[in-house]
């Protein structure tokens, strides 16, 4: 796929979780849409993705299927030359901390607001995630938002 037109994309815990548990209700949804950008019918580059949410996924995934599968889906994407793995430095972690408690009236994730900050750092405005909680932060959907692949 060529650069030209790509937006940036980050990609949430419960896409990836999606994509790994065959009965989860969004396997078929994330499938196809991590399908369609590795086909490049879906314009996105650079793939960002954030050690926090490699934990939760981590700890979702052998919580809910087993240990093997957990170091599988880990092992997957740190290999990948297709995601950027974040790390936040004091800054990020910092700003994650004031929106986290900004957001009193909302059951949003810290990891979320982790993630909301570190895609404005990188003005990415797409996130693929399952749960409408980045819509609370300003951020676009994807599937959901976007209409799929």
């Amino acid at each position: 796929m060529s650069a030209e037109g790509a937006r940036p994309l980050f990609v949430d815990t419960g896409a990836f979780f999606a994509r790994v548990k065959a009965d989860d209700e969004h396997h078929d949804d994330a499938t196809a849409v991590f399908g369609a950008i590795q086909q490049g019918t879906l314009p996105y580059r650079p793939i960002y993705t954030s050690r926090f949410v490699l934990s939760e996924l981590a700890t979702l995934t052998r919580r809910k299927i087993d240990h093997a599968t957990a170091v599988r889906a880990l092992t997957t994407v740190r290999d990948s030359p297709t995601f950027n793995v974040l790390v936040a430095d004091d800054a990020v972690f910092a700003d994650a901390c004031d929106e986290f408690a900004r957001y009193d009236d909302q059951q949003i994730s810290f990891v979320d607001h982790l993630s909301a900050v570190l895609a404005r750092e990188r003005d990415v405005e797409h996130v693929f995630a399952f749960d409408s909680d980045f819509r609370t932060l300003g951020l676009m959907q994807v599937p959901g938002d976007t209409g799929g692949p």
